[in-house]
Order: structure tokens, then C-alpha cells, then sequence
């Protein structure tokens, strides 16, 4: 039996390839506690996916609370402006190449 994954499943399988295959490559031990980041990235990923694609997504409470945490981090690292300066170039070049 063959089951026809969404566009959103589909993009969430490759980008979990890639990773898997990256961290294989880079020798890094995968364990429990590395494919729960994994499944975390996933989760993640589907959701905003879903979102984009006009699907409503229950918000997973454990999702938010350690975006929330990761954000808080970020704001606090000495590259944090470098970040937001790449984000908002990033986010111009977008536009550009799109209109």
C-alpha cells in the first residue's frame, strides 16, 4: 500500500534527509537526544508549512515555548544584530527577485 504524502510531508522528508545525511556525513552520533532535535525540526517545519499553505495548525505548546526561549537567546547573542541586518537583506532581495 502506497500513501500519497502532502506537499508540506514531502518537504518535511527531504529537509529531514538532508539533515540526517548531513549529520552522517559530519560523523556526528546519532541518539536518542539527536533525533529528538530532529523531530523537533520536523514538527516545526510542518506546522509552518501548513500554515503557508492556508491550513489551520493547532499550536503545539512545547513548539512555542522553546521558540520563545530560542528567541530570547538569539536576542542576547553578540551576532544578534548581524542577524537581523541578514533577515531584513535577505527578506529585500526576496522581494526584488519576486516583482
Amino acid at each position: 500500500m502506497v500513501i500519497e504524502l502532502t506537499k508540506s510531508e514531502t518537504h518535511v522528508t527531504e529537509a529531514t534527509s538532508f539533515i540526517l545525511e548531513l549529520l552522517r556525513k559530519r560523523n556526528v552520533k546519532q541518539n536518542l537526544e539527536v533525533f529528538s532535535e530532529i523531530i523537533l525540526i520536523a514538527k516545526i517545519l510542518h506546522q509552518r508549512f501548513r500554515e503557508t499553505d492556508g491550513i489551520k495548525v493547532k499550536k503545539n505548546i512545547s513548539i512555542e515555548l522553546a521558540k520563545k526561549e530560542i528567541l530570547k537567546t538569539v536576542e542576547k547573542d553578540q551576532y544578534y544584530n548581524l542577524l537581523k541586518q541578514f533577515i531584513k537583506d535577505y527578506s529585500q532581495f526576496r522581494e526584488k527577485e519576486f516583482h
